[in-house]
């Protein structure tokens, strides 16, 4: 590693330990909003420096993308809320819009913590070895996974279930989000008389983009960084961008069509993976020549599943809140 290599690695972990104590301190939440998505953005880069561009494809997308436009929208609700003079959104508002600053003792922490930080990090770049660990075991299997990057084989094939797991951990958090508000969010809505010309356009144009790039991110995971999990970010994003915009395409839908999206890449997951124990194979486990066609079919069901289940993240919890608190959940489905 060369001295400009170590020395961008270095100001990259101070740029990463700055932007986490002004998104700490900020006086204003919407600046520590901003702090927040420029510190996903260089989490990320720091992820490829690392040499982990599918870790760094999801904090992108994650880390600055669906929670910074989830914190922006929430605290811009706030602010609607007292333009509209509502009863007790005014006082919410702008207790909201401020922020405590942080004591004195917890700044010198945070500091302290963060210089430790990056000494720590700068010190693992430096000794991280070249290969090892289970590299060499999962290189020799590479040829029955039936995929060509070593990423998609360990998280689809060697280790499939970890995935499956990580999957039902999306689909619990949002049957929480539905225990607590109910299915408000899912109503059906009606379209805003009015919609920005340029607005309009602009979505109509970079909606069909995104969910043509979703598509080469999905097969691109078979060769190269990409995947499951970044395709179906990008397709909930491109869906939060219509709710944005003012579409309610989403809203047309029922109920139990969003609860069949949100289950479909797990149940599917579970269907491919018990498939396989009639044959005498283990949970998960593909026959070595047909496992490219059954990773992508599982790749594809997830990726739509979790585009849903990221879009229902931003759909419920956008229409659940407020400054009173949660809607009354609607019980009765």
């Amino acid at each position: 590693m060369s001295g400009a290599d170590i020395l961008f690695d270095f100001l990259l972990a101070a740029l990463l330990v700055l932007l986490a104590w002004r998104a700490l301190a900020a006086p204003q939440l919407y600046q520590a909003a901003i702090f927040f998505i420029a510190f996903g953005l260089a989490m990320a880069l720091a992820w490829t420096r690392m040499n982990a561009p599918d870790v760094a494809l999801a904090e992108a997308a994650i880390g600055a993308g669906l929670l910074g436009v989830l914190l922006i929208d929430s605290l811009a609700a706030f602010t609607r809320g007292r333009e509209r003079g509502e009863a007790g959104s005014k006082h919410c508002a702008d207790e909201g819009t401020r922020a405590r600053p942080m004591p004195r003792v917890s700044q010198a922490v945070v500091a302290a913590a963060g210089v430790v930080f990056a000494a720590v990090w700068v010190t693992a770049i430096l000794r991280m070895p070249e290969g090892g660990g289970l590299t060499a075991i999962a290189g020799a299997a590479m040829p029955e996974s039936g995929v060509a990057h070593p990423v998609t084989a360990v998280l689809l094939n060697f280790r499939g279930y970890d995935t499956w797991l990580e999957v039902g951990v999306l689909l619990l958090a949002m049957l929480g989000i539905f225990c607590a508000v109910g299915k408000t969010g899912f109503e059906r809505e009606q379209r805003p008389a009015h919609i920005d010309p340029l607005i309009n356009w602009l979505v109509r144009f970079l909606v069909p983009l995104m969910v043509l790039v979703s598509g080469y991110i999905l097969w691109l995971g078979k060769t190269a960084p990409g995947g499951a999990f970044q395709s179906g970010v990008i397709l909930g994003a491109a869906g939060i961008l219509l709710r944005i915009a003012g579409f309610r395409t989403f809203g047309r839908l029922p109920v139990w069509a969003w609860k069949t999206g949100l289950v479909f890449g797990f149940a599917v997951f579970l269907a491919v993976g018990a498939a396989a124990l009639p044959a005498g194979r283990s949970f998960l486990e593909y026959p070595a020549e047909t496992a490219g066609a059954w990773i992508l079919i599982v790749e594809t069901a997830c990726a739509l599943s979790i585009g849903f289940t990221l879009l229902a993240f931003f759909v419920c919890l956008n229409a659940a809140g407020g400054c009173d608190g949660p809607r009354q959940p609607n019980r009765t489905n």
